[in-house]
């Protein structure tokens, strides 16, 4: 059950593209990256300073910076919120606080309890903080990404 879990994480996200029209999956694509290099730096400095740890996820090696969430959920979720809140400040940052509170708070939880992964140094309220000061960051990177167009 957890690996169907993990898996559709990973895949369901990509697939749910098909819904979004090819010029906006070009016009976000930068800004999903960019949060993927993020996640995958902090997913990095998380391991080393024990913040927390995944037991399970798709392959062997990509415990550190787990796929079905880096690559998965993450990056396809940033274009799906840019798609849909982009231009609108306070509507990107409620929504990025609802979708980090519930991340954060109540599927970590899930997570922990079907030990995919543990919590560990970080507190949910300081995970939480920094998920909302990538937002920030990535606004402000689109922002600058539209201006070059």
């Amino acid at each position: 059950m957890d690996n169907l879990l993990i898996w559709a994480l990973f895949i369901l996200p990509w697939l749910s593209l098909i819904f979004m029209n090819h010029s906006s999956i070009r016009r976000y694509m930068p800004v999903a990256f960019l949060a993927t290099i993020i996640n995958t730096i902090i997913a990095q400095i998380a391991w080393f300073h024990h913040w927390w740890k995944f037991n399970e996820s798709l392959f062997y090696w990509d415990k550190i910076a787990p796929l079905f969430t880096v690559y998965g959920v993450f990056l396809i979720g940033t274009m799906w919120i840019f798609y849909f809140t982009f231009n609108k400040f306070w509507i990107y940052m409620l929504v990025n606080a609802i979708i980090d509170f519930f991340y954060g708070f109540i599927f970590s939880r899930i997570l922990n309890m079907r030990e995919i992964r543990e919590d560990g140094e970080i507190s949910s309220l300081l995970n939480f903080l920094l998920m909302m000061f990538i937002a920030v960051i990535l606004y402000l990177y689109q922002l600058w990404q539209d201006k070059k167009q």
